[in-house]
């Protein structure tokens, strides 16, 4: 496990390594960031002083070193449009970000477990088919169009919540909603199905044969053995939600990571681009691995195969 550790986490490297050089091989294809931190009637001494100032008079290969040991060090240089260090900006809206990615992610595991079991637990029953036929009609609906439709009833109908800002825990209670929703469909089609697959194992009849009390045959035989693809594709549901900020952010007027991307996008802040895309790539990587040692330390099976 210790070598499977290892060579996880030497794929951060990678990861860290591509982004970068994607990252800068984007930023070499938009233009000359001189002429766009320079004023419209700059002259070419001034254009040129702001090139010198920036390291783009550097041979390519210099300037390729430059951009990693920047990713090393998560130092990106200073924002164009707002004079700051990037990288210090992109902390600040990281926190806010998560109060709407973790959460949702916890509301996701409990709603989608409850429905699932219970939906596992009596697959021809109607009330097992209603359950999974609302989980997949909240799924059908995009998250973005889920967070206008929760605007309109809860902020401009109701006038419980407000519609847009990041100001006050209620301002989370939106966005955090429309997330949730858009994850449950998905997640709770796989705890169900996960789960009838492990009901049909053999040491969960074993067990239901032996008389042992239904619940227990649930937590302890059947829900252990489903767990390891359900933890795994927790990662994978992170990334989604983090990924969905992008776009649910700059619709809520919500000052996160997601918003912030998107404005510096806008402006061809280059700087601010870079630290922001590269912490989400390196957040989205370390979760995604962290849940996969998790599910190769309380599966056996994959256990025995990182031994081999």
């Amino acid at each position: 496990m210790i070598g499977y550790a290892v060579r996880r986490l030497l794929l951060v490297l990678v990861v860290a390594w591509g982004v970068t050089t994607f990252l800068f091989a984007l930023a070499q294809l938009s233009g000359d960031p001189a002429e766009l931190m320079a004023p419209p009637d700059a002259s070419a001494a001034v254009l040129e002083a702001t090139r010198e100032r920036l390291g783009l008079n550097e041979p390519f290969l210099v300037q390729y070193g430059q951009a990693l040991l920047s990713a090393v060090t998560f130092d990106f240089g200073q924002s164009f449009s707002f004079g700051q260090p990037a990288a210090t900006m992109v902390m600040e809206r990281l926190g806010p970000s998560l109060w709407l990615v973790i959460p949702s992610l916890v509301l996701c595991v409990v709603v989608s477990f409850g429905i699932g079991i219970v939906a596992a637990l009596k697959p021809s029953r109607v009330s097992g088919r209603l359950l999974m036929v609302g989980a997949f009609i909240t799924g059908s609906v995009p998250y973005f169009w889920m967070a206008l439709l929760l605007v309109l009833l809860l902020a401009v109908n109701l006038q419980w919540l407000p519609a847009t800002g990041s100001d006050g825990m209620a301002s989370l209670v939106i966005p955090v909603l429309a997330l949730t929703l858009a994850a449950v469909s998905t997640t709770t089609r796989l705890v169900r199905g996960q789960l009838l697959d492990s009901f049909g194992e053999g040491h969960v009849l074993t067990a239901r044969s032996k008389g042992v009390p239904p619940w227990k045959v649930l937590f302890g035989h059947a829900l252990p053995g489903a767990m390891p693809p359900l933890l795994a594709w927790l990662g994978i549901e992170f990334s989604f939600l983090f990924s969905a900020l992008l776009v649910l952010e700059p619709l809520l007027g919500y000052n996160g990571l997601g918003a912030l991307l998107i404005r510096s996008v806008g402006n061809q802040d280059f700087p601010l681009v870079q630290a922001s895309v590269f912490c989400m790539a390196m957040l989205i990587t370390l979760v995604n691995i962290a849940m996969d040692l998790i599910v190769r330390l309380i599966d056996p099976r994959l256990r025995a195969k990182a031994a081999a």
